[in-house]
């Protein structure tokens, strides 16, 4: 009942909207082809009795037609089995890309990525919305229109074998029983078996499936990881130890694929016994019939066609079983995707005013363990502060709750009004153009929403470039369009000056810098820091730091160290000695 609640969840926002309304004429579209096979092999069923009689009589004159009658049989359903798959796969592109864009969608909206990685996120965000995404609409989709087709070839042949059954007579104390339609309850007490055999081998799969799908996405995190960090591990020397990570990692899926395998091979034995046995059991149970005269070899060729058609549709639980097993997994592990990103408290909104200001405020760790206490102060626009105190202390973890992404706080916080820009002392460059990197977030292109015709934003490749020069880059002003691994390509220190770029052409009304020049010297780290508060006069600039040569170039000075959570919630404001 779960596992349906949460698939409901999943589905209805897509499937309940009257803007899908095409989708749904696709599906229909689809079941009806799927539908109209099921009367095609109808049809066909009818031609196998005329068609074996009349080799039985080798009457040729009959034989000919019919063969003729066959191939347009084949014709029809090859061209409605094809078109059927077709429509199917139109209605889940259209269903996975709106469900990926919905996920991806929640996952972005009020930094929901990133306040999950401050919890109990689950695991591989990236594998639940690329891959669980895809084979739940897949597999939804399958075993919708399959289930649909197996009632379909249900109803169409269940009449058509309790019609060639006749009446089965045998003696029981002394009484002679009749079971009318016995073939079909042979195919349905056969059917029934079958299934209960099935889950009981392979009750097990889900489990597998899910902790298989973990376990390949975990993976795939750490190769990404290690790529990320090549440089780092190259220096450190690390590959033996990085090697025996990646083992262990794989052990962990080869592990968990044994198991699958020995579960799985357990129920192929069953299944594949139970799919054989079957293409027998029809030709014994006709025998009866046959001896008594009430079927011809045709008919009981009828019969057999009828009962496969019937026990197939029976057996639709057996058939599609590892693919249920898929899908119930699948549909765990999204459910709980979205579930997580539903349950998160609603971010806090700082409040906006002339003036950054701070009364009371304490800063918590996800755990509620506190980091800073009882900080109380107000800084007017254009203002200049330096924040300082021993590594450790929650500097960072202030600037994040300034720039309104850290929700463990208590007390006021208001924002100047404006933009607001926080650069880390680790940059993130995207993948793509150096321009797409120097403008990032901005996008490097614009879509007129009337004439739809594509515009590049109002910046000149010379003010690109004029900037790229200011902030020491000069030669790399020559490589805008070029598309590299900048992250990789660059130094920490030519990083951090591209950062530093995107400041001066963005031009923030509030910066906070959090050890945004600590791959520089201090000769070069001065001298950003002076550039940027000429080339922007108009912006209140905070700054971490613990290069003390910055110091003499802020107005203003924070020491962290007395707002300690072991501190007392004393703290004195010093006014720098040297004003810039």
């Amino acid at each position: 009942m779960l596992l349906l609640k949460q698939f409901w969840s999943l589905a209805k926002p897509y499937w309940m909207n009257p803007a899908h309304w095409f989708s749904w004429v696709l599906l229909f579209l689809s079941v009806a082809a799927l539908l109209s096979v099921v009367e095609a092999t109808v049809w066909l069923n009818e031609w196998n009795k005329h068609f074996y009689d009349a080799l039985a009589a080798v009457d040729i004159d009959v034989i000919y037609p019919l063969m003729l009658e066959f191939c347009g049989i084949i014709a029809l359903t090859v061209v409605l089995m094809v078109y059927g798959k077709w429509l199917q796969q139109l209605v889940v592109i259209r269903w996975r890309s709106w469900l990926t864009e919905q996920l991806i969608s929640s996952w972005m909206r009020d930094k929901t990525y990133y306040r999950m990685t401050l919890g109990s996120e689950p695991d591989n965000p990236d594998q639940r919305i690329a891959e669980d995404a895809r084979i739940l609409t897949e597999d939804s989709v399958e075993l919708f229109v399959g289930g649909i087709q197996a009632i379909a070839v249900l109803i169409a042949f269940t009449q058509i074998l309790w019609d060639l059954s006749g009446n089965l007579g045998f003696e029981w104390q002394g009484e002679t029983v009749h079971i009318a339609g016995y073939l079909f309850w042979v195919a349905l007490i056969y059917s029934i078996i079958g299934t209960a055999v099935t889950h009981f081998f392979g009750r097990q799969l889900h489990g597998l499936n899910f902790q298989q799908q973990r376990k390949e996405a975990n993976f795939r995190a750490l190769l990404l990881r290690k790529r990320d960090a090549a440089e780092q591990i190259a220096l450190l020397n690390g590959e033996a130890c990085e090697q025996r990570q990646l083992k262990q990692s794989f052990a962990d899926i080869t592990g968990n694929w044994y198991a699958l395998m020995s579960r799985e091979k357990k129920l192929g034995f069953v299944i594949n016994a139970y799919h054989k046995v079957a293409m027998m059991v029809p030709l014994f149970a006709g025998i009866p019939a046959l001896m008594a005269k009430t079927i011809t070899i045709g008919g009981l060729f009828q019969v057999r066609m009828a009962f496969m058609k019937v026990y197939s549709g029976f057996s639709w639980f057996v058939h599609k079983y590892q693919n249920l097993t898929r899908w119930s997994a699948t549909v765990t592990r999204l459910g709980q995707f979205t579930e997580a990103m539903g349950n998160l408290a609603p971010i806090a909104r700082v409040q906006r005013k002339t003036n950054l200001c701070w009364q009371n405020l304490s800063i918590e760790k996800p755990n509620g363990e506190p980091l800073v206490c009882n900080i109380d102060l107000s800084l007017a626009p254009e203002s200049k502060l330096f924040i300082s105190g021993v590594s450790g202390l929650g500097k960072s973890t202030l600037l994040r709750t300034i720039a309104g992404i850290w929700p463990f706080y208590h007390g006021e916080l208001s924002q100047p009004q404006g933009h607001t820009l926080l650069l880390p002392q680790r940059p993130y460059l995207p993948t793509g153009s150096l321009r797409d990197c120097l403008l990032y977030p901005r996008e490097t292109e614009t879509t007129d929403s009337v004439t739809g015709s594509t515009n590049k934003p109002m910046l000149t490749d010379e003010f690109l470039i004029e900037t790229l020069q200011k902030v020491g880059l000069a030669e790399l002003t020559s490589q805008l369009e070029i598309e590299a691994e900048w992250q990789q390509k660059l130094s920490g220190g030519e990083q951090q000056k591209l950062s530093l770029a995107r400041a001066l052409i963005g031009k923030p009304d509030t910066l906070i810098l959090d050890e945004a020049t600590s791959s520089l010297d201090e000769e070069t780290a001065i001298a950003m820091i002076g550039l940027l508060q000429s080339q922007l006069p108009q912006s209140t600039l905070m700054m971490v730091s613990h290069q003390t040569a910055l110091y003499p170039l802020f107005e203003r000075h924070l020491d962290l160290t007395p707002y300690a959570a072991k501190s007392k919630p004393s703290m004195e404001e010093q006014a720098c000695s040297v004003t810039c």
